[in-house]
């Protein structure tokens, strides 16, 4: 067991870079064992995503695709940056790590959406907490608390996953994960309820979005090694909204509550 002490100009250069990146990376991902200094893949891909949580909309955009280690301690992996502070493995071989986690929170605008107009706008905001994973040959399950500390009370959530990796060839190898989120009232209130002034602006009527899990989702993600260097990467994934938040006349009237996202691309190892 392992604990390691955090430099504060570490974590101020990891909360710049996290603000920095864009969302790519499937969770699981793992420094390589031994590995010392940087190291990891950086890369880009073509993606389709809802517009904004519970919207009946895609968009396809340019999608990062970043997974970059420092050490077996660091990591900054599509939105989320923390470092593994303490370290353990059991007499069962189950590897268990956990520390910090920095975490950016998508927004939306309601003037991009005439189905959000009159709801107002919800700003980017960074989360901050910690995760605790288990770890034993393929299989994986996690935890992560986050709180919203730069909008206010944006709320809390609590995100538990759990899956699986293998290598079906030399060269590919395949990640299948199922996951769901606890949200508190004040982040259900902020993305699925309807306050008196939101409905009198956007003649929607008012509700109430209380805390409870909120969705449930699978996703499937593909590597492929096309050298030492460069390889190609393919995800797919599936949310179903769930409780307060499908009930919500932001999702059930006017979005959906199936969530589907995809994205191809390459990327570069080092």
């Amino acid at each position: 067991m392992n604990l390691i002490p955090i430099p504060h100009a570490a974590m101020a250069t990891m909360a710049l870079l996290l603000i920095a990146a864009a969302p790519a990376a499937a969770d699981g991902d793992m420094p390589q064992p031994g590995r010392a200094g940087l190291h990891g893949a950086i890369g880009l891909g073509v993606g389709v995503r809802p517009a904004y949580e519970g919207s009946g909309e895609n968009q396809t955009r340019l999608t990062p695709n970043i997974r970059l280690f420092y050490g077996d301690t660091w990591f900054l992996t599509g939105m989320s940056a923390g470092a593994n502070l303490f370290r353990h493995r059991t007499a069962q071989d189950i590897s268990i790590s956990a520390g910090p986690l920095l975490a950016l929170r998508r927004g939306r605008e309601e003037g991009d959406h005439a189905e959000l107009r009159g709801l107002g706008d919800i700003d980017r905001s960074l989360d901050a907490g910690g995760f605790v994973r288990l770890r034993k040959g393929g299989w994986q399950a996690r935890a992560d608390l986050r709180k919203d500390v730069s909008n206010g009370d944006g709320g809390t959530t609590l995100r538990l996953s759990a899956g699986y990796g293998m290598p079906v060839s030399q060269k590919l190898r395949l990640r299948a994960n199922l996951d769901t989120a606890w949200a508190s009232a004040a982040y259900m209130s902020t993305f699925y309820g309807i306050d008196a002034t939101q409905s009198a602006n956007s003649g929607i009527a008012q509700y109430t979005a209380g805390s409870g899990f909120k969705h449930v989702g699978a996703s499937l993600v593909a590597d492929y090694a096309i050298n030492r260097e460069w390889g190609g990467f393919a995800s797919l994934r599936h949310t179903r909204l769930i409780g307060d938040a499908a009930d919500s006349p932001i999702v059930a009237t006017l979005g959906s509550r199936n969530q589907a996202a995809a994205s191809v691309g390459v990327n570069y190892r080092f």
